[in-house]
């Protein structure tokens, strides 16, 4: 089958997966991470975008994020850079989200993967593989769940991911 479906394009797939670090707390404050906790019962100050607090940046996710890059044979930037998305989400206290884009932390890199007993993507073979485009580290929003009621809806908001 020919990699080209249409005249002049290819056919190119591509998927952001997302991780939780087993870190005990999260990547830009002190607040816990265990799973299955009751809802907003793993939120501090930070999280909250309280007056007065600012993020500091958790160097075991660093370096977990490190080193899952040269496990992969990618790319460590010496230096990387966070930058600040600001939008307006009802469940993103703070208005905007700590992500990485221009010089991320890892770069690069490949996914061997087996289908069956055959290893895929193999160096030397031509079956697919998944290709690394960038590890970023990055805050995520909370979590906002809708319950309905008889006139209207009720909001519901959990903290933990913000």
């Amino acid at each position: 089958m020919s990699r080209r479906l249409v005249q002049g394009y290819e056919v190119v797939i591509g998927f952001e997966t997302h991780a939780q670090l087993s870190t005990q707390s999260k990547i830009f404050s002190r607040a816990p991470t265990a799973f299955g906790a009751e809802p907003n019962t793993q939120a501090c100050a930070v999280d909250l975008a309280l007056p007065g607090t600012l993020p500091v940046m958790n160097r075991g996710a660093v370096e977990r994020a490190i080193r899952f890059g040269l496990a992969v044979g990618a790319h460590v930037a010496e230096r990387s850079v966070f930058a600040r998305k600001n939008y307006f989400y009802p469940d993103l206290p703070k208005g905007y989200q700590i992500s990485q884009y221009e010089i991320p932390v890892v770069q690069g890199g490949t996914v061997q993967f087996y289908l069956g007993d055959e290893l895929n993507g193999a160096p030397g073979t031509r079956s697919p593989r998944g290709r690394r485009g960038q590890i970023a580290a990055r805050r995520l929003r909370g979590h906002e769940r809708y319950r309905p009621q008889p006139r209207g809806h009720t909001a519901l908001r959990n903290r933990h991911r913000a």
